[in-house]
Formats: structure tokens, sequence, C-alpha cells
């Protein structure tokens, strides 16, 4: 079983039960224990997994993190667990700084079972960042960020790439914001490219305007001019809450691999009705069209559901959407589509 499939089954786990998930406790047992041991790690063993583990340089210290995951006898990764009931909060993130520096570790993830927050010492060495290189979110869970999690495994630990990849999603961030707001030092570089003699702050600001213009008509151009790179726009920026990009997308993209099927949903009294853009290569990267949001089935379930109910949290957008089977007009989930591939033939009209 992938790591994307094993995930998958503890969100679908967490989205059952996440009214039961009242203590600290419960959030182990549903969410974080099976996150460790879905990273390879056996949460019985504990010289591989140590609970409670002392993270204070005081000989009599008896500061704990919830978990630490040993190479060696050695803590690698430092875990802080909150009840999934609360929110991540700025205390709980100097909690698990001062056991990071405590310790010579370069990792630590903090969660509260619905959303894990890794860091590392990109700023500073052996002192934990400010704000997490990577976030992945149990109930909208993105294939790419999961990727991410590779060289977190037992099997695949890796330091080096944790912190390349660590610099390369710090990038991308620094890019979203970039285009988002573009700063003037970054207009800067462009200014005196265009612009002859001194580059004051005056020409930057009077310059500035047209930068964003030319930015954004830019990125939007290479968009729309490579169609694999809108799939990759849409997993790196709008899953990681970025949604600029995917609102000047078009509606629906096509490729000689994936096929429009139309879908539909009732929710609270309410119908929807929807395009799915099924990717017969790889179906987790399947995305569905709905009120000219192309996004993955349960961003665009959201988007249905808080049309109804605003503050609406999370919903598994395979599940939401529905459509009808060929033979005898049954209903079936979209999930079906990633393990009959008869329904998917019949789809096709090949049977």
């Amino acid at each position: 079983m992938s790591l994307f499939d094993a995930l998958s089954k503890i969100s679908e786990q967490i989205q059952s039960q996440r009214h039961l998930m009242r203590n600290e406790e419960a959030t182990l047992q549903v969410s974080i224990r099976p996150f460790i041991e879905a990273l390879g790690y056996n949460t019985r063993n504990l010289a591989e997994v140590a609970p409670q583990f002392t993270a204070d340089p005081r000989p009599s210290g008896t500061d704990r993190v919830d978990y630490a995951i040993l190479r060696d006898s050695n803590p690698v990764i430092l875990i802080e667990a909150k009840p999934a009931n609360t929110n991540l909060t700025e205390n709980n993130w100097k909690q698990l700084h001062d056991y990071f520096n405590a310790e010579e570790v370069r990792f630590g993830i903090l969660t509260n079972g619905i959303e894990y927050r890794f860091y590392t010492d990109l700023n500073k060495r052996n002192i934990m960042d400010k704000d997490p290189f990577l976030t992945i979110d149990m109930l909208i869970l993105d294939e790419q960020l999961v990727e991410e999690l590779a060289p977190f495994t037992r099997k695949g630990f890796n330091s080096e790439r944790i912190i390349a990849s660590a610099r390369k999603l710090a990038v991308v961030r620094l890019l979203e914001d970039e285009y988002r707001q573009p700063t003037t030092e970054f207009a800067g570089y462009f200014a005196r490219q265009v612009y002859p003699g001194r580059i004051t702050q005056s020409v930057i600001e009077e310059f500035m305007p047209v930068f964003r213009q030319a930015w954004r008509q830019f990125v939007n151009q290479q968009i729309l001019s490579h169609p694999q790179l809108v799939v990759q726009t849409e997993k790196a920026i709008v899953e990681r809450k970025t949604q600029l990009i995917a609102e000047e997308m078009p509606a629906t993209f096509t490729t000689e691999l994936s096929r429009e099927i139309p879908v539909y949903a009732e929710w609270r009294g309410r119908s929807f009705e929807a395009t799915l853009v099924f990717d017969e290569s790889h179906h987790r990267r399947s995305r569905v069209t709905f009120n000219g949001l192309t996004a993955t089935p349960s961003k665009t379930a959201l988007k249905a559901t808080r049309s109804v109910v605003p503050d609406f949290k999370a919903i598994n957008g395979w599940d939401f959407w529905k459509l009808r089977d060929p033979n005898g007009n049954q209903e079936r989930s979209i999930s079906d589509l990633r393990n009959d591939d008869a329904l998917v033939r019949r789809l096709q009209g090949k049977t």
C-alpha cells in the first residue's frame, strides 16, 4: 500500500470519528499513532518510537515531548500532540520549539491529528523555525505534498533530502507571496533591466503597477500554454490555500488520457451539478469542475457545501460527488472509479 493510500484510510477514520476525538488519547488512537505507523515506524517498539520522551537539558529536567522517533538510540524527529478539538497555537509551537532546541534533532512535528505541521532549522542551526515548511491536512489530502513525506519514512529516512525539500517548499512559498503581492525588491530587479539611470524608490513605485500587470500576465500565459502545468499549479498552490491562479484557469482541461463525466450531489436539500475530469492514467489526479473552480473532488465539494453552510469545515469529495452507472443507471460514488475498471470501461462506452 502506498503512503498516500495509507493516509487516505486514516483520513476516512478521522472524518467518521472526529466528533468522538475529544481528548488527546482519542486523537492519538485514531490519527497520530496510525500516522506514525503509516511512515513505517513500529509504535510498540520503544527503541524506535519513544512515548513521553524527556527533552530537557537539565539533569533533573522533566519536560517531555509526546513522541520521539529514534534511530540508533538517538532522537531524529520530535512529535508534540494536541487534541483534535483544539486549534494549534503559538504556545503549542513554543512548547515544541523548546523541546527541539533541547535536543540535537533537526525535525519536529506539531499536530492535533487533523493538521500536521513539519518544522526544521533552516534559519538558524538547532533553533526551530517559526513557520512550518510543510503542512499536511488530513481532511483534504494533497498527493503531491504527501510525496514530500518519503524521506521521513523508516525505510527512506534521509535528513539531507528533507532539508532540500524544506528549502524547495520555502522557495515555493516565496513565489506564491510574490505572485499575490510582489515586493519592491523583486520588482526592483526587473526595473533595472528596463529603466535607464539610477533606480530610486520613487522609480520603483512608479514601475510597480506595470510590473504587477506584466508579472500576472506572464504567469497566466505559462499556465494556459502548458496543460500539465495547470495540474501542477493546482496541487502546489490551490491545495495550499492560494486560489488566485485557480480562479484564472480555464474551467476544464483535457488530455488524451482524461475524460469528462457529468457528476452531481444532493446535500441538505440542495442539488449540485459538476463535471469530473477523470484522469485515466492516474485516477487520484482526477479533478472536478464546479462553478468555475477546477480542483480536487474534496475542494469542490467544500465549495458546494459552503454555499449552504458558510463555515462548514471539511468533506470527502470522492464520496460526495455521484455519477450514474450506464449499467442499470445505478448511482455510484466517484470513488468507485478508482477501483472498478469495469465501471470505467462502461463510461468510456467500451463495454
